[in-house]
């Protein structure tokens, strides 16, 4: 078998408080646990961060086969731009080509897309783009940022049919790049965990932790959880609200707004952003975790929300939004609950099933547990790099 040696591009700061950096570390550690000689170009902002810091973040130690390449923010006759990286990123690539072949190349930032196609051009080396939104028609998502969204358009109606292939979060939104551009090679390359804990038997004692872990934007359905838990409190359900994230005061403030308007103070807990390690200790108190998605395109088509994963990586049960995109990876009846989005009595119901009826709740644990070993990162990696090889295939 052909040595596999793959580079993968985001612009993101790794010392910043984003899922991007979780995503983006993660998807590197996968490829190369797969068998792939991985190089991770990405972003700091603190030029003093270090690889060190960035893996002592996620309590885990890189794999052997990848090569992390932290490049300060850089500021050219006073102006910073991402340009400067990619500059930078693909003349280091097109050496390292030459020094010994690239198998691909992937990128998930959308202004990464003309280097991409022309690195292609010039190299022939295979390059793929892992889309994180859609912007090949932006009448379906009117609430996006105007000056990004039509930028993003352009760059993705003018260089995707010029890569080698796409590799999205699910087939959801796998299905609406097939729509548009149905001679590209389109995967459905989920995401996943980077590692499964061990099972410790017994539920958490005391009085049950509901749980959320990520953004707080009212966007991911913050006004229906927080709703949901005011009719928990008028039902006299003995319960607290754990919300594990908020990534800055403009986002905390808000839900904080909310959480005083309906009362809540004395269950709920909001931890703002912390390191990955302690996210990992609080969702071991949880008894239940959700996912209040709202009924949005984005949401219906397009997330693969990095909290999934999360609750699966400890065997927690989930209620979360029925829609498209949640069910390519949850399974009603199977890890927890699919319900009405933006329907706080039944996100309510549910809930409470989950953290009055412990058998129920243990029966979730267990399922819950054997989806999670079909999304660790190495076996994600591994499909990834079997789409690869396919789409490479197809274009000689």
């Amino acid at each position: 078998m052909t040595e596999l040696r793959v580079a993968y591009v985001n612009k993101v700061r790794m010392d910043e408080s984003l899922p991007a950096v979780n995503f983006t570390l993660f998807n590197a550690i996968g490829l190369a646990e797969a068998g792939a000689e991985t190089l991770l170009y990405v972003q700091k902002k603190n030029s003093v961060f270090s690889e060190n810091d960035l893996f002592s973040r996620f309590n885990c130690n890189p794999p052997g086969q990848l090569s992390l390449f932290l490049m300060p923010e850089k500021r050219i006759l006073g102006i910073k731009t991402n340009q400067w990286f990619y500059l930078s990123v693909f003349r280091s690539l097109r050496k390292e080509n030459l020094k010994k072949n690239l198998t691909a190349v992937i990128s998930r930032d959308p202004g990464a897309l003309p280097y991409l196609a022309r690195f292609k051009k010039k190299t022939g080396v295979p390059v793929f783009y892992q889309p994180h939104n859609f912007y090949l028609d932006l009448s379906l998502q009117p609430d996006l940022n105007p000056k990004n969204s039509r930028k993003y358009h352009l760059l993705e109606s003018r260089y995707l049919k010029h890569l080698t292939g796409l590799l999205c979060l699910q087939d959801s939104q796998a299905a609406w790049y097939r729509k548009f551009l149905p001679g590209l090679p389109v995967y459905p390359a989920m995401p996943g965990l980077v590692r499964l804990h061990e099972d410790r038997g017994a539920l958490p004692e005391g009085v049950p932790v509901i749980g959320y872990s990520g953004s707080l934007q009212l966007k991911k359905g913050m006004e229906t959880l927080l709703k949901a838990a005011s009719l928990l409190v008028q039902r006299q359900v003995a319960f607290r609200l754990l919300l594990i994230g908020g990534r800055n005061e403009a986002e905390i403030s808000p839900v904080r707004e909310l959480v005083r308007n309906l009362d809540l103070e004395k269950v709920i807990t909001i931890t703002g952003w912390i390191p990955f390690s302690e996210v990992e200790q609080l969702l071991r108190t949880l008894s239940a975790g959700v996912i209040p998605l709202t009924n949005a395109f984005y949401n219906r088509y397009l997330t693969a929300p990095n909290k999934f994963f999360d609750y699966l990586s400890m065997g927690i049960p989930v209620v979360a939004s029925d829609l498209p995109a949640v069910r390519d990876f949850m399974t009603d009846g199977m890890e927890g609950f699919l319900v009405t989005p933006e329907n706080e009595e039944a996100l309510a119901d549910a809930l409470v099933r989950l953290i009055t009826d412990q058998g129920l709740n243990r029966k979730f644990r267990k399922s819950a547990r054997e989806t999670a070993g079909k999304f660790l990162w190495k076996k994600r990696g591994e499909a990834m790099i079997g789409f690869i090889r396919d789409a490479s295939k197809t274009e000689v």
